[in-house]
């Protein structure tokens, strides 16, 4: 019995015995944290994931449990702590009481009460604003993931599994993901609506509708049952097999199932607004210095640095009509994750990053070569770059999903810096790939993009750009995804058709 004991930390342990479920990328085991003596949920993931060649999974996985457990958003299951050893790393959660697919399996014929849907509906759509204010995608919601505890339902974590199995190479498929993310196609924010639309049709029903002919084949069975309920229309509407044809998250939050059924009144615009606020907070405060604008509003006499509830206090009197998750939102994103205090250091480097991109002058252009060595390769500038034409399609990208602002941004900023200082691919791939393994690897990239912000640091957005570049997921950029992810690719035009 003794060597089924397990400890991680000074106090969780746990009984290697006692599983309480299983996917891609972990295992989940019932727990005791000492310290208090509470039960407590301990996610190990996979050591085969976390080896060196893989660092930066490490890195993601860290990112969002410290994301989860600092902004401890509701619906979604509270993080307790994080551990890692040389071989793993663990999540330390809250315990909950069942999953949703486990609920199902107990129900009769696996089908839920009307009252258990509607107030699953509304936990995960309340949950889900969260992930909308952030401007990321889950891309894996399913049963497994939906955890309850007293009477409400939580997501047990940001969708990171998706990516972490992608960047893999394994192409685990479900019911629960959108026709066009099965058929690697382009997707959008709407894949996440068809996973909800699919979960709560098969709650009701006790099975997944079939797509046949390019569209949703919804059972007579079902029809007859539910059609006049309110929640009908709303679940017909989320799982259209087309996306034009979907509801947007916009017309998710305006559905009168919604408005009415759920309770659930607000402007989804709003939350999505950040990134609108952002540069109209920048420009309203360009002419004055920010750090003391902000520090003349605050109570405190520090004027080296300003905690974070005096930054949100003083930020909040500058901009009125904004909510209190977008100031939140701009301290961390000017301070980093791990902030607990904001200095004029941190400000005013954030400002020049945004005056540059406002100003269309992407990132601060550094060098990402040398001048010796650009001059000692002379010969090469006129070689043509190489062009790929085989295996990389522009119609069967990978993780467009990943293209939000900041990743977008850092692209960018890459083919700007490389074009102003015309820096050739080979002389590129000769300096941050010397030992010729075949590709720059995450590390190396990351010593690219921190060329061209050398003041900012964001793991998870640099992170999100190699996972876009290395569109052959096996863990190095080639040249070739190199010239077409920077070089060949119109992304403004692929954020355009995908919105």
């Amino acid at each position: 019995m003794q060597q089924d004991l397990c400890k991680v930390g000074q106090y969780f342990q746990w009984d290697q015995k006692k599983v309480l479920g299983e996917g891609r990328i972990s295992v989940i085991y019932q727990g005791l944290n000492s310290k208090d003596n509470s039960i407590i949920a301990i996610k190990k993931f996979r050591s085969d994931l976390l080896q060196n060649k893989n660092f930066y999974l490490r890195e993601l996985l860290k990112q969002e449990e410290l994301l989860l457990r600092m902004m401890q958003p509701e619906n979604f299951i509270k993080c307790i702590a994080l551990e890692e050893t040389q071989n793993s790393v663990y999540w330390i959660t809250e315990l909950a009481e069942t999953s949703l697919r486990q609920e199902m399996i107990q129900a009769e014929n696996g089908k839920l009460k009307m009252e258990q849907v509607i107030n699953l509906c509304k936990n995960l759509l309340d949950g889900y604003l969260f992930l909308i204010n952030q401007n990321v995608l889950h891309q894996d919601i399913k049963p497994e993931g939906i955890l309850k505890k007293n009477n409400q339902y939580y997501y047990s974590d940001l969708g990171n599994g998706y990516m972490i199995s992608r960047f893999q190479g394994e192409n685990s498929q479900t019911n629960y993901q959108s026709p066009q993310k099965t058929l690697n196609q382009i997707y959008t924010g709407k894949c996440d609506i068809w996973s909800i639309g699919i979960i709560l049709y098969e709650c009701l029903s006790g099975s997944v509708p079939i797509i046949h002919n390019n569209e949703t084949q919804i059972a007579k069975e079902f029809t007859d049952a539910y059609q006049n309920e309110p929640i009908y229309d709303f679940i017909i509407q989320c799982i259209k097999y087309s996306e034009s044809e979907r509801l947007s998250w916009e017309q998710v939050y305006s559905h009168p199932f919604v408005i009415n059924q759920l309770d659930i009144k607000v402007d989804v615009k709003i939350e999505q607004s950040y990134p609108i606020f952002k540069e109209e907070f920048l420009k309203k405060t360009l002419p004055a210095n920010l750090y003391l604008m902000i520090g003349l509003n605050s109570q405190t006499d520090n004027i080296e640095r300003l905690t974070k509830q005096e930054f949100i206090q003083s930020a909040k009197k500058q901009s009125p009509n904004s909510s209190s998750k977008e100031i939140n939102s701009l301290f961390y994103e000017i301070a980093g994750f791990k902030a607990t205090h904001i200095t004029h250091k941190d400000i005013s480097n954030w400002q020049n990053r945004i005056k540059n991109r406002l100003k269309g002058d992407r990132g601060y252009h550094h060098q990402l070569m040398s001048q010796e060595q650009t001059e000692q390769d002379n010969q090469l500038k006129n070689l043509p770059v190489l062009k790929w034409t085989i295996n990389l399609d522009k119609q069967r990208l990978k993780n467009v999903s990943l293209l939000y602002p900041e990743v977008v941004e850092i692209i960018l900023s890459i083919k700007a810096s490389m074009i102003k200082f015309n820096t050739k691919l080979d002389d590129l791939f000769n300096k941050y790939d010397p030992n010729q393994i075949g590709g720059i690897t995450k590390q190396q990239l990351d010593k690219i993009i921190m060329k061209i912000y050398p003041e900012g640091r964001n793991d998870v957005v640099m992170s999100h750009v190699f996972q876009f570049i290395n569109q052959f997921q096996n863990g190095k950029i080639s040249k070739a995804e190199f010239q077409f992810c920077i070089f060949d690719l119109d992304i403004q035009e692929i954020i355009k058709k995908r919105n």
